[in-house]
């Protein structure tokens, strides 16, 4: 299925509420230093719509800006922001999407790789950006977890822009995350919060990556 077709299917489920500043070509260039075949693919989406927020919240699409800060491609790839806390993890990686729970989605070698927050790991995802907005669409509940966030939503209200659910510090990272289990934080909170959980040894499902203290 070609972009312009996949953006036809999307459409009806993105935020039209939310209008992103002009496309910035010097701030779209840190993004396809990665990106690889997807590069012409990816510019050609954030000229027509300069990122966006979808199913109500659940997916986050950065766009090409300087401003405003939680929505800049720029910003949110700086090395001395969440990213510093992550160290080594986010080598090579050009991050342009995010789900409300925190995980990252990033191009590294031209192919699209995801950042499992609250596993501490990053795996392989997609190997084009017409692969990964295909099972975005298709099947949201995979690929962003849109279940949990329809009970968080039902449970906590709408998510604001620039915010994530993410675990209570009484959260136990043992058990599986549910709707009781979660506030919402400052995107860059939740991020720096949850590496400082992955450095502790408390993730849910895989070894953490960091060296344990």
């Amino acid at each position: 299925m070609d972009l312009d077709a996949l953006l036809r299917f999307l459409l009806p489920y993105v935020d039209q509420g939310f209008d992103g500043p002009p496309y910035d070509a010097s701030v779209g260039s840190i993004l396809f230093e990665q990106a690889g075949r997807s590069a012409q693919l990816h510019e050609r989406l954030l000229t027509g719509r300069n990122g966006f927020y979808a199913f109500n919240g659940l997916l986050h699409v950065l766009g090409a800006c300087i401003e405003p800060p939680n929505h800049s491609l720029f910003r949110w790839n700086a090395p001395d922001g969440w990213r510093a806390s992550w160290g080594y993890m986010c080598e090579g990686m050009s991050f342009f999407a995010q789900t409300a729970f925190g995980d990252q989605f990033a191009y590294r070698g031209g192919k699209i790789v995801r950042l499992r927050v609250l596993e501490g790991a990053v795996i392989a995802s997609h190997a084009s950006l017409e692969e990964w907005l295909q099972s975005v669409i298709l099947d949201p509940e995979f690929t962003l977890d849109k279940r949990l966030f329809d009970a968080c939503v039902q449970l906590h209200g709408a998510l604001p822009y620039g915010g994530h659910f993410a675990p209570l510090p009484s959260y136990d990272y043992s058990l599986p995350l549910e709707a009781e289990s979660v506030h919402v934080v400052p995107t860059r909170d939740s991020l720096e919060t949850a590496a400082r959980m992955v450095r502790e040894g408390l993730v849910r499902r895989r070894s953490s990556v960091f060296p344990r203290p």
